[in-house]
Formats: structure tokens, C-alpha cells, sequence
């Protein structure tokens, strides 16, 4: 069954992957880095052209290099994150499954797979989905340690957290201290504490593993780890936003089975103390996630992604187990909430929705809202007539399908050629390749869109940091430059900068120019 759980949810993130084009900074610093790492030959440490990315470890990276063929594209790019999405999908059924009954385990693996927020960036090119596997393995490992002991769980345990901290550093940690609220939660432990100190060794290991050759072997090792301080000061100091406009993002992120969370807890409180373990983690997992990112850090909605296995368990322990009127607690809100859906799609098909991204019209035309209201429609009339036959997993699970459908349906037909339109990004480096002569070197900035950009220039490249474009260029400087007009304003006297040609993406105005005469030159 595992295995027919992963190729199912592999099957919802995988349909048009790449036809979004790169655009965020998130996706082009990825790509930037696994080019590098091809062209270079050099794994092992991440880098950008022109020097060390201190931002994040190489995991994700290593896995994209992997699989590239040639030239790296997009769906390249986001293979590893919806692998690594299907794959948690599959841990996540193994969880309930193996400390609950299979029926929980499915359901939360359909209520996971249908979670917005979650959908969406499996099907980015980004590290965040393969963060929540490595966090979901490692505790899976404890509930499973918790249940019957045994090293083989602890090694899980401590595998997760090493490959978690490979991928994102420090936010690898997480499983830590979820297992301090266990150890004091859950007392009648069959597990030996030496097999979690095993899986700990481990934890450490894995990171040691490659920092270690790397430091031998990379001659930048040194500036990669100076990197790395103002990476972390940056993250800790960077402007808070409001935490109850995150706890917000995190319930859209989660819709609708964020509406069968506030009726579990009713079925919690009604059964508490709760003799299992697969409760006693995921309420220690979701309440370290909230604390860590809503007090230490300032809260995004991305961060909040590896608490959505624990919250799909739970929604699902509490759908399998609540009984007659417990089951309305939670069959009700889910019912009016899919309605609400139903009524906008409806809505949306006499009259075309807008809404506003990135402050531009999006309209939801109406065969889309048809569609939508349609398919939720179904999905809701199959989930009632499985309920009056008490199949009650097959019930949710239809909705499930519904809200896939419905994501597929706003992902391909809607925003994608939404951002498309907007940052049309391959046409507009066509074009300024046209300006750039073959073999010449581009030096450019991560602002705006500019690494996206350069993604895709089939030219050299050198990153430049803000604050070397306000001096004077030093000997062997890019012959040109790629900046936006903010930034081509500072550099224009110091570096004696000449327009070649200009672009405007999203009403931004991004300047390539030459390096003028004025500027140092190397030798030839």
C-alpha cells in the first residue's frame, strides 16, 4: 500500500511541472547553484557563480545535479521536491498506519496530498518539501520508538534529523526538541534512551560527512562558514511579521482540513488522557513548529510546512475516531466550508473573480470556476452517499480527490499563465543575448528578477554583491552587467557604465550596460 500511496501522490505533483517558467529568487538561486556545481564539476560545497552560497546546505542541490540530462530546465529542477513530497505522503501513511490503524494512515495521506499549501511547493524548485520528509522520517522514527523500541527506530530517528540539517540547516533540529516533549509526555516507553543516543551519533555524522572532506577539499571553505553568520543574523533580525497574519496563512495553507482541526480537539478532550503515541508526537511536532517560528523567527507561511503531516494525522485520528455526534463536530464545518468553495465557483462562472497578486488583476475565468464548483460539487455528493454508508475513510478521501482536482485545475490553468505572462522571462533573455557577444562575462545582482535572468543566459557569469557596484570595478571586472535600474544608478559613474539595452519586467526596468572606458581592466 505504501507504495501505491507515493506513485498516487507523485501523480498529482508531477502533471506540467515545468511549464511554469523560473521567475522567484527562491527557484533561480537553486538553479544557479546546480549549474554551478555542473559546470565547475565541484560538489562540494554549494556555490553561485563567482563564490560560496552560504544560505543552504547542498542536499537538494545534489539531488537536482543528479538528475539533470543537459541543459538544467525546469521540471529538472523541481523533480526532487515533488519526489520528496510523494515520499512524505508515503511516511505519512506509515505513520498512522503503523501507530494507528490503516484507514488513519490513508486518510491523512489523502488529507496531506490535498493540502494547499503543501501541493503548491512540491511543485517548486526548493528544499522545503524535502526538509519535511527528513523531519517526518526522523519522527516517524520516534513514534515508532515510542511504540516498541528497537536501534532500528532510533537510526530513523537520528537519520531524519542529519539529512534535515544537510538540507536546511539549523531548522533540521526540530525533531529535538519534539522528542523532549515526548520523553515527558509518553512515560510507559518500551525503547532503550541508548538507541536514541545511536540515532543522535548518527545525526551528527551525516552533517560531519560532508563538511568534513568538504573543508579538505574546497579552498573556500572558510568563506562558505564566514557565510553562514550573517545568514543566520539576517534570518533572526529580519522584520517580524504579524503572527496571527501567519496563523492565518497557515489555516489557508491547510484549507478545508483546517476545519476539522478545531472538532478534534473536542474528540481530544473528550478522550484525554490519549493512550497513543502517534497523538503524543504530532501535538509535541505541531506545538514545537509554532513556537520555534512564531516567537524565535519571524513567521512565514512556508515555514509552517513541516507541521502539515501532523496536522493531516491528527485531522485524521480525529475523523476515524470520533463517533455519531463527535463526527458532526467535524463533518459539518468541512461540509459548509466545501459549500462556501461550491458557491464561489458557481459565482465565479456567472461573473469573472479577480483577485490581486503581486498588485496585479488575476481573473479566475468562469469555465474555471464552473469547473471548479463542479468537480467539488461531485466529490461532495460521493463523500455524503460513502458517509450514510459509514465508509467514512473513503468519504474524506473523495473530497480529497475533489480538492486535487481543484488545485491541478488553478495551478495549470490559472497561475501559471498568470506568473508567465507576467515575467516572461525566457523571451526577455532572447533578447538581451542578442546584445551580449558569445564568451563575454555578465556580472549581475540578486535583486528583483535578475537572478532569474541570468538562470537563463547561455553567458558567464559573476555574481556582484550591492555594495561592490558602488565602487570602483576591480581588475578583471565583468565586461557587462545586468542590474535593475535602482542598482544601474548607483554603478553608472563608478563603473563607467553605457546602456546596451533595457527591459521592464512587472513595471521594474532592468538595465544591461557595458563597462565603459573609464573602468580597470586586467591585462591582456
Amino acid at each position: 500500500m505504501v507504495v501505491v500511496v507515493f506513485a498516487a501522490a507523485l501523480s498529482v505533483f508531477l502533471p506540467w511541472i515545468g511549464t511554469q517558467e523560473i521567475w522567484s529568487k527562491d527557484e533561480a538561486r537553486t538553479a544557479l547553484v546546480v549549474k554551478e556545481m555542473l559546470a565547475s564539476g565541484d560538489w562540494s560545497l554549494p556555490r553561485v557563480p563567482g563564490g560560496a552560497y552560504g544560505r543552504k546546505p547542498p542536499l537538494y542541490h545534489w539531488l537536482t545535479a543528479l538528475i539533470v540530462r543537459s541543459d538544467l530546465d525546469e521540471a529538472e529542477l523541481r523533480l526532487p521536491a515533488a519526489v520528496a513530497g510523494a515520499g512524505t505522503a508515503a511516511l505519512t501513511y506509515l505513520f498512522g498506519a503503523q501507530l494507528a490503524t490503516p484507514a488513519v494512515g490513508l486518510v491523512a495521506a489523502a488529507i496531506f496530498v490535498a493540502s494547499p499549501s503543501f501541493f503548491e511547493w512540491s511543485r517548486v524548485g526548493r528544499m522545503e518539501t524535502l526538509l519535511v520528509f527528513c523531519t517526518t522520517l526522523s519522527l516517524w522514527g520516534l513514534g515508532r520508538w515510542l511504540l516498541s523500541g528497537g536501534r532500528g527506530n532510533g537510526l530513523l530517528f537520528g537519520m531524519g534529523i542529519g539529512l534535515a540539517v544537510i538540507t536546511k540547516g539549523p531548522a533540521g533540529l526540530i525533531p529535538l526538541a519534539v522528542v523532549a516533549l515526548a520523553l515527558v509526555a509518553w512515560r510507559s516507553r518500551p525503547g532503550r534512551l541508548a538507541d536514541l543516543g545511536l540515532g543522535l551519533a548518527l545525526a551528527v555524522a551525516l552533517p560531519l560527512a560532508w563538511l568534513g572532506p568538504a573543508a579538505l577539499a574546497a579552498a573556500d571553505f572558510a568563506q562558505y562558514v564566514e557565510s553562514l553568520g550573517p545568514t543566520v543574523a539576517n534570518e533572526l533580525a529580519r522584520l517580524r511579521s504579524s503572527a496571527v497574519h501567519a496563523v492565518a496563512g497557515l489555516a489557508i495553507g491547510f484549507f478545508p482540513w483546517t476545519l476539522l482541526l478545531p472538532g478534534t480537539v473536542l474528540v481530544l478532550a473528550r478522550a484525554w488522557p490519549v493512550a497513543s503515541p502517534l497523538v503524543v508526537v504530532c501535538l509535541g511536532w505541531v506545538a514545537v513548529v509554532l513556537v520555534v517560528f512564531l516567537v524565535a523567527l519571524s513567521p512565514r507561511a512556508v515555514y509552517f510546512l513541516s507541521a502539515h503531516p501532523a496536522l493531516a494525522l491528527l485531522a485524521a485520528w480525529g475523523w476515524q475516531t470520533a463517533e455519531g455526534r463527535q463526527r458532526r463536530w467535524l463533518a459539518i464545518p468541512l461540509g459548509l466550508g466545501i459549500a462556501a468553495v461550491i458557491a464561489i465557483g458557481v459565482a465565479a462562472a456567472v461573473r469573472p473573480l479577480v483577485l490581486r497578486f503581486h498588485d496585479d488583476p488575476l481573473q479566475i475565468r468562469g469555465s474555471i470556476g464552473l469547473v471548479a464548483g463542479g468537480v467539488l460539487l461531485l466529490a461532495g455528493v460521493l463523500a455524503f452517499w460513502c458517509a450514510r454508508r459509514r465508509w467514512s475513510a473513503t468519504a474524506l478521501a473523495s473530497v480529497a480527490v475533489g480538492v486535487v482536482i481543484l488545485l491541478l485545475v488553478f495551478d495549470v490553468g490559472v497561475r501559471t499563465p498568470f506568473y508567465n505572462g507576467l515575467y516572461p522571462i525566457r523571451a526577455t533573455v532572447k533578447r538581451l543575448e542578442e546584445r551580449i557577444p558569445p564568451g563575454a562575462e555578465v556580472g549581475y545582482t540578486e535583486a528583483n528578477r535578475v537572478t532569474a535572468l541570468a538562470v537563463r543566459l547561455a553567458r558567464p557569469l559573476r555574481q556582484l554583491t550591492p555594495a561592490a557596484i558602488t565602487q570602483r570595478p576591480p581588475s578583471g571586472a565583468p565586461r557587462y552587467v545586468l542590474l535593475p535600474d535602482v542598482e544601474f544608478q548607483a554603478a553608472r559613474e563608478p563603473w563607467s557604465l553605457e546602456p546596451v539595452d533595457e527591459v521592464v519586467l512587472h513595471r521594474v526596468r532592468y538595465v544591461l550596460a557595458v563597462v565603459g572606458s573609464g573602468a580597470v581592466r586586467s591585462p591582456r
